[in-house]
This record gives structure tokens, sequence and C-alpha cells, in this order.
């Protein structure tokens, strides 16, 4: 079983890729408004439990 440290330390590994994923995705979204369609139609191809 994981120690608490370990789960905490997984989550905030976590928070983080996602703070970056979105804020490359706003950085499409305003530089790039044209990928912001293609990203959104392979984002709806992915496996929901990924």
């Amino acid at each position: 079983m994981e120690s608490m440290e370990s789960i905490e330390s997984d989550i905030e590994i976590l928070n983080s890729r996602l703070r970056l994923l979105s804020w490359l995705y706003e950085e499409i979204k305003i530089f790039h408004p044209e990928l912001q369609k293609i990203l959104n139609q392979k984002g709806q191809n992915l496996p929901i439990n990924l």
C-alpha cells in the first residue's frame, strides 16, 4: 500500500500536468485557432480512462 506522502506527490504531479495542458490549450486557442478544432477532434477519440 502506498504511503500518504507518495499519493500526495502523485496528485501534485497530475495537477501540474493538468495546469500545463490547460495553459497549452489556451495558447493554441489564442495563437492558432485553426488547431483548436483538430485538438478537440483528437481528444474525442482518446479513451476515457487514460
